[in-house]
């Protein structure tokens, strides 16, 4: 029943971390870096973006079994809640949160 909300989750997850991976090669060409430290802490981070894409495009055409983990996740929530809505909200909260994180480490370490 949730493997359509499940679906549109792990593509926002997707999209996010892909987002984020382009904002930090962005950052990592073209700002002008104030030292070695912020250098390779961006590096650092480009490279786990790198490794969770490739991960994420191995499971969006592989096995599947991000979104098997999604929809167990809703099913559970779904039943701790009660409603369907409130684990749809959930899910939609701590996609933008986790998305929102991403975006933002980014920014912060060249503030550094």
């Amino acid at each position: 029943m949730n493997e359509r909300a499940a679906k549109m989750g792990v593509w926002a997850h997707f999209i996010l971390t892909l987002a984020s991976f382009i904002l930090s090669l962005y950052l990592l060409l073209f700002w002008r870096h104030d030292g070695t430290l912020t250098f390779v802490l961006i590096a650092v981070w480009l490279g786990y973006l790198a490794y969770t894409l490739f991960r994420g495009m191995a499971d969006l055409l592989g096995p599947q079994r991000r979104m098997t983990n999604f929809t167990r996740m809703l099913d559970r929530w779904q039943d701790a809640f009660g409603k369907r809505s409130s684990a749809l909200a959930l899910l939609t909260f701590m996609t933008l949160i986790v998305g929102a994180i991403k975006i933002i480490v980014p920014i912060l370490i060249m503030q550094l």
